[in-house]
């Protein structure tokens, strides 16, 4: 009867301790999923960061080189230092993502430019009523337009629609600015002053701009 009661508690001992065994097994396993699934997350997160980070780079290089272009010239040391620079974050880029998400960064390209474009097309407009088209000054921002508006046909051929949506939104923030400054200052200067007479030139150019897209 003793040895009865004895082989069963030893049956008990062995029993609770095989399932204390298995607990923590268990519980590693549970443990080293949650940490490679946090290891996982962690390295998506520094990947899209990093592809973030590359994508705006790519893009301020790609401004630099359609403003820059018209004042150094292609094979220029300055345009092939920015070139090698577009080229290397690209293959850094390639390296990253594995499906070669190219239309991604076109994109972003793409729309920067187009933001570019469209500031500089009210820049002329506000300068116009003081340069004549044959200034420098006028004359370096032809160029640079000429240059961005090359650079956007070569990454989306077909998509002056957006361009010149995005130019014609930009002259009539540019109007609302200039015609909220007016009222301010009718109240302050006489209706012949310099000052409101420079902001109905301004408005006038960006006005006739504006019918032209």
């Amino acid at each position: 009867m003793r040895r009865n009661l004895f082989m069963l508690s030893m049956l008990i001992i062995v029993l609770v301790s095989g399932l204390a065994t298995i607990g923590v097994v268990l519980m590693q396993q549970r443990v080293r999923t949650a940490s490679s699934g946090i290891a996982n997350l962690e390295s998506t997160s520094n990947a899209k960061d990093s592809i973030k980070t590359i994508t705006q780079q790519i893009v301020k290089l790609e401004i630099q080189r359609a403003m820059l272009e018209p004042v150094f010239g292609p094979g220029s040391s300055v345009m092939n230092k920015i070139e090698s620079q577009i080229g290397s974050l690209q293959q850094r880029l390639s390296q990253i993502q594995s499906d070669g998400k190219g239309a991604v960064v076109n994109r972003a390209v793409f729309e920067a430019i187009k933001a570019k474009i469209a500031e500089l097309e009210v820049k002329r407009a506000l300068l116009e009523p003081v340069f004549t088209p044959e200034a420098p000054v006028m004359q370096k921002i032809e160029s640079q337009l000429k240059s961005l508006r090359q650079r956007i046909a070569q990454i989306q051929p077909n998509n002056q629609v957006a361009v010149n949506h995005a130019i014609s939104e930009a002259i009539k923030a540019k109007i609302a600015e200039l015609k909220a400054e007016r009222s301010l200052q009718e109240t302050q200067d006489s209706p012949t002053s310099p000052t409101l007479s420079s902001i109905d030139s301004k408005l006038k150019s960006l006005e006739k701009r504006l019918v032209l897209q």
